[in-house]
């Protein structure tokens, strides 16, 4: 079983998770961490690691944060605005895909993509994302254009920017081939609390 982890900011707190659950017959997902993006978070890091870094996840509750963090109390992508920049060692940044909030109603996508280049992220992913609501609440965020559809656009924006991709989306959506290949791969749930894991696109 392998671990799909943050860390809160005073310390490398580890989180069991339930990721590595297979997607296919003996097609196990690939590993992966979910990070901060702090200096402690770089250490141990496997070669085949994928590592998503989620700036914004500092001092939210490990078990609930990243569930939460689509909601709209608060401005996931603020540390666009900061003096925060990605400092994962040489080796590991060609597989450091940084999660932004693709629908942001404060940046444009520009706003965003430049800042981030500066801060040395050529690689993103749409975490959070919206496809972590469903039922009434999916229903309401789609009226007001609050769709997975909208966070693949924002991607496409990003491509032509010079950025490499990775899509987040839920397990039970199925995406047209057209519209999975630009992506280098999908991370995959079930909602809340759910193993989260890796389809190679």
């Amino acid at each position: 079983m392998i671990d799909s982890t943050y860390a809160k900011p005073q310390s490398l707190r580890r989180v069991p998770g339930t990721v590595g659950l297979p997607i296919g017959a003996g097609e196990p997902s690939r590993p992966f961490r979910i990070v901060t993006g702090s200096e402690r978070d770089w250490e141990g890091v496997a070669a085949d690691e994928l590592v998503l870094v989620c700036p914004w996840l500092a001092g939210l509750d490990p078990a609930a944060g990243l569930w939460l963090s689509a909601l709209p109390i608060h401005d996931c992508n603020a540390f666009v605005d900061g003096d925060w920049a990605l400092k994962a060692p040489a080796d590991q940044r060609e597989r450091c895909y940084v999660g932004v909030f693709a629908l942001d109603r404060l940046r444009s996508g520009p706003q965003i993509f430049g800042p981030l280049r500066d801060k040395g992220v050529s690689r993103l992913i749409n975490l959070p994302s919206i496809s972590f609501f469903d039922g009434a609440t999916a229903l309401t965020f789609g009226r007001l254009s609050f769709t997975l559809e909208s966070e693949i656009a924002f991607l496409a924006q990003a491509r032509s920017a010079g950025f490499g991709t990775a899509l987040c989306a839920r397990s039970e959506i199925d995406l047209a081939p057209e519209k999975t290949a630009p992506f280098d791969f999908i991370l995959r749930h079930q909602g809340p609390g759910q193993p989260l894991v890796i389809d190679e696109a």
